[in-house]
């Protein structure tokens, strides 16, 4: 990967200070500490959140923009434009910092396949410090050493996103208390795939009668996607997921991903009066739970005497 154009600004006091990005020349050093911030953006595994934009956002065309433009200042126009949404945002927000702003158009080393990332490089930056910028620009020189690692990157995007369900690419390190990032992006981001895998194996366990419970998890475990695609599937077979899977369908958020074979990694927990009974899913049909009277009994047949042992 390479960098074929990089602006930069600033934005200070949440907000009510910037400088406008301007196109930078970058030697091999600084070349080499954006690329290294990207990959952080762009590297994921199969367990990664995926993101879309809000419906009808602009935010994609204007990344087209800057993906495709030639004279650097439109590229410094566009860039300025995205810059102004996240200042705007951060005027709200009692905890963010300042930055330095990174507009950076990427291609692969073909020189084709154009990518497009946005950083927010957290960075106090002292008057004396801005009084350095020749001609109000940003430049490496002085602010380098002011600049987060790539393993401290605190919130970006890069566009395209090559993965089939997801439109955007995040990092956003602090996204509960700090959502102004993809809020200035218009950015909805999904959770990640154990917490949608835990949600699906809650939804069978909650709604689907004990004795179809195995054949729902089995089915559940050969399917894949976005949750509410997954239990769209499963409630043609198992009714009693049809309305959880309409509140996924119409949640704000994307559904996560949920990944093939592992849903029946997560063992199950039959848990009450302070007892917890911890079932492998391949054995769920050995646990048996009795209503008594008042009581309730949880009977487990095994081919061997149990043991007691403290864990």
């Amino acid at each position: 990967m390479q960098v074929t154009k990089c602006a930069l600004g600033v934005i200070q006091g949440r907000g009510s200070h910037t400088i406008d990005p301007q196109v930078v020349a970058l030697g091999e050093a600084e070349a080499d500490y954006l690329l290294r911030h990207i990959d952080k953006v762009r590297g994921y595994n199969d367990a990664t959140a995926r993101a879309q934009f809000a419906q009808g956002s602009g935010i994609p065309a204007q990344l087209e923009t800057l993906r495709t433009v030639r004279r650097d200042t439109h590229f410094e126009r566009a860039s300025s434009t995205l810059q102004a949404y996240l200042a705007a945002e951060m005027r709200g927000a009692t905890n963010a910092k300042d930055c330095v702003f990174a507009a950076i158009r990427t291609t692969d080393n073909t020189g084709t396949s154009p990518q497009v990332t946005l950083l927010k490089l957290d960075a106090v930056i002292e008057a004396a410090r801005l009084n350095m910028l020749e001609g109000n620009r940003v430049s490496f020189e002085v602010l380098q050493d002011l600049l987060p690692e790539p393993g401290d990157l605190q919130k970006g995007i890069s566009w395209p996103d090559p993965r089939p369900h997801s439109e955007v690419m995040t990092v956003d390190r602090n996204r509960a208390p700090a959502a102004y990032f993809e809020n200035a992006y218009q950015v909805l981001v999904s959770v990640r795939s154990p917490e949608a895998e835990a949600s699906l194996v809650n939804a069978i366990t909650e709604r689907v009668e004990p004795e179809h419970l195995p054949r729902a998890l089995e089915r559940a475990s050969e399917a894949s996607g976005p949750l509410d695609d997954v239990l769209d599937d499963l409630a043609q077979e198992f009714p009693q997921l049809t309305d959880f899977a309409r509140d996924e369908r119409a949640a704000d958020r994307p559904t996560g991903i949920v990944r093939p074979r592992q849903v029946t990694t997560r063992q199950l927990v039959w848990r009450a009066g302070g007892i917890d009974v911890v079932v492998p899913q391949h054995l769920l049909g050995n646990v048996e739970v009795r209503e008594s009277g008042d009581q309730w009994q949880v009977v487990v047949t095994t081919s061997t005497r149990p043991r007691l042992q403290s864990h």
